[in-house]
């Protein structure tokens, strides 16, 4: 250890596989066990979450005091310690004989935190272990270093904000995707699919598949894309794919015109990320797939749920079934904090004044994201110009989504005035799609029995 690789280190922050610990106390035997349930890792002690140094007073017999907590785990751990200036590093390996726990319980790794694992999730976890995660598993048929995108890798640590001052070698082995492999050193999975030149050589059920269909149904393919690159590339390439056959409105304020997608890009990518993050990887059968319809857009992945979360705790709970590419995720800012991308979404939807998204767990998990393109048949069955049909529809959609109306709001979106919204409101008054109460001046809106059942019927 130098100077310029603890830098780096700290500069790089906490991740899968580096601790920061302020000094000994009872946390650490969780993170042994944490360590040695995951991938290994290193416990920096004397360095504040933050990666402010403090150092520690470093003595035998605190030296002592590291070794004994790691014997006395359930297997005992074997550690190797190295101290730098007055930082003591913890050397934690994969342990051979999973699952390991301490006096607290059992606990693994969970991106840049411990997780402790209740009953069941230990029963699975032991049950899983004769099938080891798909991230992990090292490629020795991708040579390492003739395997390595420089232009990927130059990406991420831009994203990242991971200085170059250390090797490239180091700053993989500190990501977690480099490791001995004997005779040289090997990418494991996660390294492939991030950082090689044509992941899908070594790995080719790991692509997304992109489809444009004609209608409601899967029949008549209109576009189809199939991204082979590296995970990230192939998550931005699914993005435009979607965005180039979707909609977009227009807003103007202070003569600028702002493009709007009908789905909220966000929305749209954080269902692509969490496809592509969350997927079960040992089924090559399938690929995360992308399918857009007139009425909606559905993004599957096979591997449902991951297990220990139950359907009843989904959205509410986070259970990353792959930790080491959530956490390569998070590292470079393609996901924000755990757990909160699904409540985003909902709300998204919501306010983009459409149905929230709905959720399929069966061996896939599809995230269904409805568009409400309903321009069309409301053109054909009102016999309408484009203009007032979009009207219409936007009146439409607050009414399903809010079951309720601002008629000011809906004039300021559609840059028209309130009179010309209530109008259109009056053409479907007169169709019986829409029933009126109250004062003029307080005239509350709700959509009819006849007026649900059309709009269901084309969402």
């Amino acid at each position: 250890m130098t100077q310029c690789d603890l830098d780096a280190i700290i500069h790089s922050g906490e991740g899968y596989t580096v601790e920061f610990k302020r000094n000994v106390n009872s946390d650490i035997s969780k993170e042994l066990v944490a360590f040695a349930n995951s991938s290994g890792g290193r416990l920096f002690i004397g360095i504040e979450d933050d990666g402010i140094v403090h150092g520690v007073q470093v003595t035998n017999e605190l030296k002592a005091k590291i070794q004994s907590m790691a014997r006395d785990c359930d297997p005992s751990i074997i550690v190797e310690l190295e101290v730098f200036n007055n930082i003591v590093i913890i050397q934690v390996p994969e342990g051979k004989n999973k699952p390991y726990r301490c006096a607290n319980g059992f606990y693994i790794r969970s991106g840049t935190s411990c997780s402790k694992l209740s009953t069941q999730e230990i029963v699975e976890f032991i049950q899983s272990e004769g099938k080891v995660r798909f991230e992990d598993l090292q490629s020795p048929t991708a040579c390492y270093p003739a395997i390595l995108n420089e232009g990927a890798i130059n990406r991420y640590l831009r994203l990242a904000g991971i200085s170059g001052v250390i090797g490239i070698e180091e700053i993989l082995t500190n990501l977690g995707v480099l490791r001995d492999g004997g005779p040289q050193l090997v990418l494991n999975n996660a390294g492939v699919l991030f950082f090689a030149k044509q992941p899908a050589c070594f790995l080719p059920h790991c692509v997304v598949t992109c489809f444009l269909f004609k209608g409601n149904t899967k029949v008549h393919i209109l576009d189809r894309k199939s991204f082979a690159f590296d995970l990230l590339t192939n998550i931005d390439e699914a993005l435009i794919f979607v965005e180039r056959h979707l909609n977009l409105a227009y807003e103007i304020k202070e003569l600028r015109r702002k493009e709007i997608l009908e789905i909220p890009e966000f929305v749209l990518r954080e269902a692509i990320i969490n496809a592509v993050a969350h997927r079960d990887y040992f089924e090559r059968g399938a690929n995360v797939q992308v399918d857009i319809f007139d009425n909606r857009v559905e993004i599957s992945n096979p591997g449902g749920l991951p297990k220990g979360l139950k359907p009843e705790n989904f959205g509410k709970h986070s259970v990353a079934r792959n930790s080491l590419i959530a956490a390569l995720l998070h590292r470079c800012n393609y996901v924000e904090r755990a757990g909160t991308g699904i409540q985003r979404m909902r709300e998204g939807m919501k306010e983009a004044s459409l149905l929230e998204p709905t959720f399929e767990f069966s061996g896939f998990f599809t995230v269904i994201l409805r568009r409400f393109n309903l321009n069309k048949d409301v053109m054909r069955e009102f016999g309408l110009n484009k203009k007032r049909a979009e009207r219409i529809v936007a009146i439409l959609r607050q009414l399903v989504v809010h079951l309720s109306l601002d008629v000011e709001q809906v004039a300021t979106e559609l840059s028209t005035s309130a009179r010309t919204i209530r109008n259109d409101v009056d053409l479907l008054v007169t169709k019986g799609w829409v029933e009126s109460s109250g004062s003029t001046k307080g005239r509350n809106y709700k959509l009819t029995g006849i007026g649900q059942k059309w709009v269901s019927s084309r969402l």
